[in-house]
This record gives structure tokens, C-alpha cells and sequence, in this order.
């Protein structure tokens, strides 16, 4: 309401100004009249609302901008390196020894003796069909002149026949001494008795270039044995 009062006045002086103006027309100049003008409409617009607010806005942008509350900056994100593959180490070569000092059994001597390559042991150790069978024979001797034990069969020994290239692991052979892989016998003084182990494998390998046989005391040492 109060505008509206406001407004009515200013037009009313404009009118009455205009009236004045016709009468000094004479005496006003182009310019002061441009002035005339240009104050009236300044005070009409000085109380017209939508003009306030924008002249507010013009006059005090940083005001504005002030006002809004400032935006958070997302954190970079760390993104984790791939872990770097550990490298792997070779097993440190085991130490090569003689058959005896691998067994390490005080009076007994063991030796290799020789192989058969065969489809039948035994009536209980014979090829599956596909297989071979090769036998490995050792001599143990009880060199000294008691009675001697020998306890092979908890201490975890390997046998590995190598054929060309290929690898097998050794059998049991359910012989009364338990063959040599897992040896259990009682040998009188002086005497000797005959142990083998036994490895089945596929039948083309019947034939081989070369063969070998790696006694492993796992972690320890180990000898070879070529078979001949």
C-alpha cells in the first residue's frame, strides 16, 4: 500500500512538472529536461520491489556467492599399488653323500645291487594292465658281530625313479622285510639280506635311454643312483 502512495505521489509531481513545463517550456533546455526525467524515473523505480532485488543482486554478487556454503572437496582416493609378487627362492641343493652316510644305521652296510624292468614280481607284486614294474635291489649287511635291528620304516626316506626325463615316486611292496623304503628287519652278525624297491610305471617306459634312482632324506641330503 505504502508503494502505491508512493508511486501516485512521484506521477503527481511529474504532472504537475510537465504543467510547469509548458508553461517555461521556453526556458527549459533539451538537457535540463533529459534531467528531469531521468531523476523521475529513478525515484519511481527506487520503490518498485522487483527493482530493489535485482539492484541488490548487481550491487553484491560476492554477497551471493558468500552465501552459499562451500562445496566439500572429495579426498583423493588411495588407490592400494599391487603388492609386488614375493620372489621365489630355489630350494638350496641337498648336500650329495654316499648311501651309507644318507641311512646313517651304525653296522649295517647297504649297496645297490641292481634293477629288473618286468611285468611280474611276485604273485602279489605284478603290472596293472598299462604298467610296468621296476625293481630296485639293495643288500643290507650287518658288519658287526651282534645282532643288528634295523628301523628304516619311520624316517620318511624318498625314492624317485627318473626314466628320460620323467619322474615316479616308489611303491610299497609289502615284502616281509618291508622292502627298502620302508625296512624293518632284524639281520643276524655277519649276514645279509636283500631289500628292493619297487615303482610301477606306464608300460612305454618299458624301454628306457636312462634311468636313475634319487635316494632323499628330505631337507637333509641325498645320493643318486644310476640303474644298471
Amino acid at each position: 500500500m505504502f508503494n502505491r502512495k508512493c508511486i501516485l505521489s512521484v506521477c503527481l509531481c511529474l504532472v504537475m512538472l510537465m504543467l510547469a513545463g509548458c508553461v517555461q517550456a521556453r526556458e527549459l533546455t533539451e538537457e535540463k529536461q533529459d534531467i528531469i526525467a531521468e531523476y523521475s524515473a529513478g525515484i519511481v523505480l527506487q520503490h518498485a520491489d522487483n527493482y530493489k532485488k535485482r539492484l541488490e543482486k548487481q550491487e553484491n554478487p560476492a554477497a551471493s556467492e558468500s552465501s552459499q556454503p562451500p562445496q566439500a572437496t572429495a579426498a583423493p582416493e588411495n588407490t592400494p599399488e599391487p603388492a609386488q609378487a614375493a620372489g621365489t627362492e630355489e630350494e638350496p641343493a641337498l648336500t650329495q653323500v654316499s648311501l651309507n652316510d644318507l641311512y646313517q644305521v651304525s653296522g649295517m652296510n647297504a649297496e645297490y645291487v641292481s634293477y629288473k624292468s618286468c611285468s611280474k614280481y611276485t604273485n602279489q607284486i605284478a603290472a596293472h594292465k598299462g604298467e610296468w614294474l621296476y625293481i630296485v635291489n639293495f643288500r643290507v649287511s650287518n658288519t658287526t658281530k651282534k645282532p643288528l635291528k634295523v628301523d628304516l620304516s619311520e624316517r620318511g626316506i624318498k625314492y624317485l625313479l627318473n626314466v628320460d626325463g620323467s619322474e615316479y615316486q616308489a611303491h610299497p611292496s609289502f615284502l616281509e622285510n618291508g622292502g627298502m623304503n620302508f625296512l624293518k628287519t632284524a639281520i643276524s652278525p655277519g649276514a645279509s639280506e636283500k631289500a628292493v624297491v619297487v615303482f610301477r610305471v606306464p608300460e612305454k617306459a618299458k624301454n628306457p635311454g636312462s634311468a636313475t634312482v634319487t635316494v632323499r632324506d628330505e631337507g637333509k641330503c641325498e645320493t643318486e643312483i644310476r640303474l644298471k
